[in-house]
């Protein structure tokens, strides 16, 4: 496992901004051109270069709190969390990693894209 792969499952399942479009990370792709993320989109999944492009939204976490009556917290984090899960974009049980095959090979590994 490389630092990129290590990096990408500490955030594995979380909302992540790619350009201007947000998504989940669900897994780490590479082939004989490049690293990648694997992310889910609303309708549609992708690899992105793992060279630049992407932000992590973590930062979010404590950002415009609010409790609930039930007693739980929300923020700006779990918010845009709900969003994806709404527009379908579930989080998964398990990290791809799909290593050395063309990514037009494994675009939707096992999963409906």
């Amino acid at each position: 496992m490389n630092d990129i792969e290590r990096e990408l499952r500490a955030h594995f399942n979380e909302p992540i901004l790619v350009c201007f479009e947000l998504g989940r990370l669900i897994g780490y792709g590479e082939d004989e051109d490049d690293c990648y993320l694997i992310v889910d989109f609303p309708r549609r999944r992708s690899w992105c270069t793992a060279v630049g492009g992407y932000m992590y939204l973590t930062t979010l976490l404590g950002q415009g709190i609010v409790y609930s009556q039930t007693g739980e917290i929300w923020n700006d984090f779990t918010r845009l969390d709900s969003l994806l899960e709404l527009n379908g974009c579930l989080r998964q049980e398990e990290f791809f990693r799909i290593i050395d095959v063309k990514r037009s090979e494994a675009s939707a590994p096992n999963q409906p894209s």
